[in-house]
């Protein structure tokens, strides 16, 4: 449980971090060395060995040490976890790698951690939580931007309602120019971008087909851009969590538009067994890249943006700009979204309630993947670590343990300089009538929301040109 791991790490045993060369889990090492306590001492563990020592070089004393790991070696984990007060995994994709980690943390008696964004390893942390809790264990599932940040602020907003109908949570992440990510990251998109997934309807798990269904969302900046249900874990977390909501999905976005068609029609393909899964993960690295990609997938990538055109998610001004732009080599402006939406009734009266993460300012750290992710973990792992959760053992998802008041709190010293004000207002609106996919994802009736009195007329405004 979490105590004994203070009392673990207060006689200077260690945190061993599976997977450290990865560029979040590098920007949680990075808070670490600023905010975590100087007698904790980092393990830093990956299979690429040179990652695992460069990672050494952010702490600036002596309390991290590098060196390889194939988590896949059943008896090289268990041995770096033994005696471990936190095993940190931040390796993915997670519907691999999450089983085996924890598991060594259980057989070590140590507290896991991860920033976990698939399904089937968030609904597995659930069929282990009796394993853990009598291990006296806690597992910390989810802890990042999304899932993690997302749950928090759902949370928030759940407290403030008397009776909750459903659950919305969103994530966009844009366009950071030119940009070498590594082949877990793909993997994951990959594997979130087409096929059937175990979601949250009518108070109960159901199979759901990731990316068939959109809508817009009222977010600054982002106003005319498709969302789409996708294969994430909130559904299952938050579910479990409230079981008495019926409905929960978690809407993604790539930005600018037409990459949603370009993952699609790649994992579309991939499934189908039209393309193999190295060959897509190799094609949509080296796009993200800006290097030379294979002919035969760009089709695929086509056929995927030409779905969204007849299906009236994009225009062909949209397509024809991307590929210009494309063309040009020209990035566009970075475009960052992180929110939930709650809809249920207070005081008798229907109502939605929306909060997000404000990453408009053009210097926000938040528009980039890897601080947003990195720096929440950190949030979350100094919260677990400082008692937040004391005497908590089993599955623990953010929503299960986090006070949010006390959580922004911490994230915002955790985040570097430029994040502004950060924390968007609470907004809400009665909801409007008709099918709840339908009318009620216009921007308008938004206003500032108070518990103690009637919102206050201040709707949202900021400008929605894309460039």
């Amino acid at each position: 449980m979490v105590e004994a791991s203070k009392d673990k790490a207060s006689n200077g045993r260690r945190v061993l971090v599976v997977g450290a060369g990865g560029s979040m889990t590098r920007a949680f090492l990075r808070a670490m060395a600023q905010a975590a306590p100087k007698d904790l001492r980092f393990d830093l563990r990956d299979l690429n060995e040179e990652a695992a020592r460069s990672a050494v070089g952010l702490f600036g004393d002596e309390r991290a040490t590098g060196s390889r790991l194939d988590l896949f070696n059943g008896a090289e984990l268990h041995a770096a976890a033994s005696g471990a007060a936190f095993v940190v995994n931040g390796a993915g994709p997670f519907h691999l790698t999450a089983e085996p980690v924890r598991r060594a943390a259980i057989a070590a008696g140590a507290d896991y951690f991860d920033i976990d964004d698939d399904v089937e390893s968030a609904a597995d942390a659930l069929a282990i939580s009796d394993l853990a809790e009598a291990a006296g264990s806690a597992l910390f599932v989810g802890c990042g931007a999304s899932p993690g940040l997302t749950n928090v602020l759902a949370l928030d907003l759940v407290r403030r309602l008397d009776e909750v109908a459903s659950i919305d949570v969103a994530w966009c992440v844009g366009d950071e120019g030119p940009v070498e990510l590594g082949r877990s990251v793909i993997a994951h998109t990959l594997h979130m971008g087409a096929g059937d997934y175990v979601g949250w309807r009518d108070g109960g798990p159901v199979s759901r087909r990731s990316f068939a269904t959109t809508r817009r969302l009222p977010l600054p900046g982002l106003k005319r851009q498709p969302f789409y249900e996708c294969a994430h874990p909130e559904p299952v977390m938050l579910g479990s969590s409230f079981p008495e909501v019926r409905d929960v999905t978690c809407w993604g976005t790539l930005h600018p538009s037409p990459l949603n068609g370009v993952l699609r029609g790649v994992a579309e393909a991939e499934r189908a067994g039209r393309i193999d899964t190295q060959g897509a993960i190799d094609f949509l690295r080296a796009a993200i890249a800006g290097r030379p990609t294979d002919r035969r997938a760009e089709k695929l990538a086509i056929d995927g943006v030409k779905r969204q055109i007849r299906a009236g998610e994009i225009s062909r001004a949209d397509y024809w700009l991307f590929v210009l732009n494309a063309l040009l080599k020209r990035q566009y402006p970075t475009r960052a979204a992180t929110a939930a939406l709650v809809r249920g009734t207070k005081g008798g009266e229907p109502i939605e309630l929306l909060r997000y993460i404000d990453s408009t300012p053009p210097d926000s750290p938040l528009k980039q993947m890897e601080i947003a992710t990195g720096c929440a973990e950190a949030a979350f792992f100094l919260e677990a670590l400082e008692g937040a959760a004391k005497g908590r053992r089993g599955c623990l998802f953010p929503e299960r343990w986090v006070d949010p008041a006390a959580f922004y709190l911490r994230l915002d010293s955790c985040l570097p300089p430029g994040a502004g004000d950060w924390l968007g207002p609470i907004l809400a609106r009665t909801p409007p009538g008709g099918p709840r996919r339908g009318s009620e994802d216009s921007a308008s009736g938004w206003r500032r929301f108070s518990d103690e009195a009637p919102p206050e007329a201040t709707p949202p405004s900021r400008s929605d040109e894309e460039p």
